[in-house]
């Protein structure tokens, strides 16, 4: 094993198999990720997260929780954001999206963040828990814009 600490966070990340429990799930995870924000070369780690949550699209990891709060600590997470929506959407992806759709945003990107949406919705591989939360957060958006 790597005396890396980043190195030991993706190979926990990669071996995680979450329990029938959801708050023993969050423990570990925040156990995982104790001192992250302290490693410089954080980014790495991103894909690892991502894998998990696409490994695991209806897991309860938090919400927010420590994965939303470690990809927000990050700079440039949005495209692998993206990314791991087209490969398979997942509750907390599609929450994130609407956790950015919420933050002041150029019509451009806010349209672009809807369409990911959208598209999560509609995706072959999102769960039906994770196309019915896509879908509130897209009559959520549509009545924030109608108001």
């Amino acid at each position: 094993m790597t005396d890396d600490p980043i190195d030991r966070i993706i190979a926990a990340l990669d071996k995680f198999e979450p329990s029938d429990y959801d708050a023993d799930n969050l423990a570990r995870v925040v156990e995982i990720f104790t001192g992250f924000r302290s490693i410089r070369q954080r980014a790495r780690g991103m894909p690892a997260i991502f894998s998990l949550l696409e490994r695991f699209p209806d897991g309860e990891f938090g919400s927010p929780g420590p994965l939303v709060e470690e990809f927000e600590a990050i700079p440039d997470y949005l495209p692998l954001l993206r990314d791991s929506l087209r490969r398979r959407p997942t509750h907390l992806t599609v929450w994130m999206v609407n956790r950015l759709l919420n933050t002041k945003l150029s019509n451009d990107h806010r349209e672009a963040w809807l369409s990911e949406l959208r598209a999560a919705f509609e995706h072959p591989l999102a769960s039906e828990p994770t196309r019915k939360l896509a879908e509130e957060f897209l009559d959520h958006q549509r009545s924030i814009s109608d108001a």
